[in-house]
Formats: C-alpha cells, structure tokens, sequence
C-alpha cells in the first residue's frame, strides 16, 4: 500500500510539473502584441483641395438686328446647332424700309439746315466786317460790335455739321439694315435663347438670340487668400462633371489678382474642350494639389503620438518597439511630413502602437 501510494505521489509532482512548465512557455509565447509596419522611403507629399465650380459657355454672344424693327420669321430654336453665317431671323423689309426713309428725310433736313446756318454765319461774317470799321470811327458803340462778333461765330455752324453727321450715321446704318434684314449667325455654336417671336418688334435692349460656343467651356471657382499664392497659371487640376460623366485632368488657364468685392475669394477659371455633353450652368468638382514636396519622408498620420509638446513615432526592431522623437512638417491629414528623427528603412509602427511602449515586445502580422 505504501509502495502504491508513494507511485501516486511522484505521478502527480511530474505532472503537475510539466503542466506549470507547459503554461508558462505559453505565456511567454502569448506576451506580445501583433503591430503593423510601413517601411519608411521617400514620397511625394501634398494637400489635395477639393473647390465646387460652375459651368460657363466660353463665348456668350448676343444676336441683334443692325437697328430696331419688326421680326417677320426666326428660323431657330433653342438648342439648335448653327454654323457661322446661318441665317437667324429675318427683319420686315417694308418696316425697314419705312425706316430708312424717315432717316433719309432726316438727313436731308438736317443738310438743309446746314446751309440755311452758313448762309445766316456768312452774312452775319460780312455785317461783322462793316460794323467793325464802324467801331474803329466810333461810329457803334462795343456793345453792337460784340453782338456782331457773336452773330459771325462759327460754334453753331459746327453744332449744325455734327447733326448732319448723326443723321447721315443714322441713314447710312437704316440703309444697311435694309440690306442685312437676314441676321445671320457671327458664330458657330448652340442657340440658348431666343426671346422673340415673329411678329414682335427686335430692339438691341433685348437680344432676340443668344448663342453660345459649344467647342469649349469655362468653369470657374473661387479660392481663398491662403491658397491664391499657391495655385497659378499652368497648374494641373482634376476636373469631374458627374452630371456629363468627365473627369479628366486640365490646366488652370487663369487666377485673378484681386478679390470679388461680394465674397472676398479670387476666382480661377479652367477651359474645357467640348463634346457637347457639358452644358453651362452645369456643377463640377475640382481637385487641386498645393504644398507639392518631392523625395521626403513621411508616415501615417495616426502612427505620430504627441507627448508634452513633443511627437513620437514608434519603430519596430527586430521583437521591441523603440519610441523615437521626431520633428514634423507638412501634414495633409492622411500623412505628416518627418523632417528629423527616422532614416530610409526604418519600419514605423502604424498599427497597435496605442497599445505598446517604450521596449514592448511585439510580433509584425502585417505590412513591408
């Protein structure tokens, strides 16, 4: 019995033994934490600013009759394709002509008038010239010679050339109506409005017809006095319309050098080509890349810890996690720039860094 019972005894010890043994080989193996690295390499760095635009026809062109008159048929309607030289609209030539009547009867009232005052400036010249003999013998008084002096003065002559001028102006513009009552298109483009019906009186306060070049847009944006040193002419931009299915890259053609007096921002304008699919008035998005730096290092912006006004980065070597400090610069939000602090290579910890420190013993389960 005593022989069985101390065969139990040493059974139990031995394995009692190797389980202790067992568990803590296992706990040593557990006592890490898994992290993920990125291997530190230089990079292009930038801050990417996203800016909402609008749309603009990149010519606007308004289509109005040479002179005011009565619309006797209009060939187009809005979204209408037309080529240069297409006829538009076609004025009333009775109406025209009506027109052009009453300007030349104007003009040969007004050179008749004309005459009539160089005739009276003529023979107010020759009373002048007797009067002013006269007035040398002290046989008027100064107060008849200025009256003829005025008489004989030539500034209403010219008053009355100038309105000869106008009025011929005025016929000769009425004559080329007549001959120009086919308005015709003075470019290729879209019609985007046609605000007359036939019938109607045109006048240039209201242009009949508007249209617009459709070979290229412009869209234009504003910026804020902190980016307007930042971006300039030449510059690449990413531009999606998403209502016309674009996005593909372009470059700035222009930045204002001052600010709107309403909303206090500069505005930027890139031209477009046009496939017809974008339409003015349509919105876009614009990427817009500024703070551009080349061949610098730079890491995940949740890997850099902040400790009393310092910044921390931990990096993994060999089963440790090392804290450095380091010295920052650009931060885009998704990354910050190192200055100091890392060398090429070094393989910074980006995750599981909140639950380590200084000496932990960690296990990479993912990254380079």
């Amino acid at each position: 019995m005593k022989r069985v019972l101390t065969l139990l005894l040493i059974t139990a010890f031995v394995l009692a033994g190797c389980t202790t043994s067992e568990v803590t080989d296992a706990a040593e193996e557990e006592a890490y934490t898994p992290v993920e690295v990125e291997t530190l390499k230089p990079m292009e760095l930038y801050i990417e600013n996203l800016m909402t635009a609008k749309v603009f026809a990149d010519k606007d062109v308004f289509v109005i009759p040479l002179m005011a008159g009565k619309v006797e048929k209009i060939n187009v309607k809005v979204s209408d394709r037309v080529e240069k030289d297409e006829v538009l609209f076609v004025m009333d030539k009775d109406d025209i002509q009506k027109q052009v009547t009453q300007a030349f009867t104007a003009y040969e009232a007004a050179k008749a008038g004309f005459d009539v005052s160089a005739a009276q400036i003529q023979s107010a010249k020759d009373n002048l010239e007797r009067i002013a003999k006269l007035y040398e013998e002290g046989a008027v008084p100064e107060t008849q010679y200025e009256q003829a002096k005025l008489a004989a003065s030539d500034e209403s002559l010219e008053a009355a050339r100038m309105g000869v001028e106008q009025a011929r102006v005025a016929y000769s513009n009425a004559a080329s109506m007549l001959e120009n009552a086919e308005v015709k298109a003075p470019i290729p483009g879209i019609v985007s409005s046609v605000n007359i019906v036939e019938g109607e009186y045109a006048t240039s306060s209201n242009p009949p017809v508007t249209i617009v070049d459709s070979d290229s847009v412009t869209i234009e944006f504003g910026i804020v006095a902190s980016l307007v040193n930042k971006v300039k002419t030449g510059d690449a931009a990413i531009v999606e319309i998403s209502s016309a299915g674009y996005k593909t890259e372009a470059v700035i053609n222009s930045v204002s050098s001052s600010a709107d007096n309403m909303t206090n921002l500069y505005t930027v304008s890139i031209v477009l080509e046009n496939d017809g699919t974008i339409k003015p008035g349509m919105f876009a998005k614009v990427y817009l890349q500024t703070d551009n730096i080349k061949n610098t290092f730079a890491v995940r912006a949740e890997a850099v810890k902040e400790r009393e006004d310092k910044q921390f980065v931990f990096v993994a070597e060999g089963d440790s996690a090392a804290l450095k400090e380091v010295t920052t610069g650009l931060d885009t939000g998704a990354y910050i720039e190192i200055k100091t602090g890392l060398s090429e290579g070094d393989k910074v910890i980006v995750k599981g860094q909140d639950y380590i420190s200084h000496g932990s013993k960690i296990k990479v389960v993912r990254g380079e």
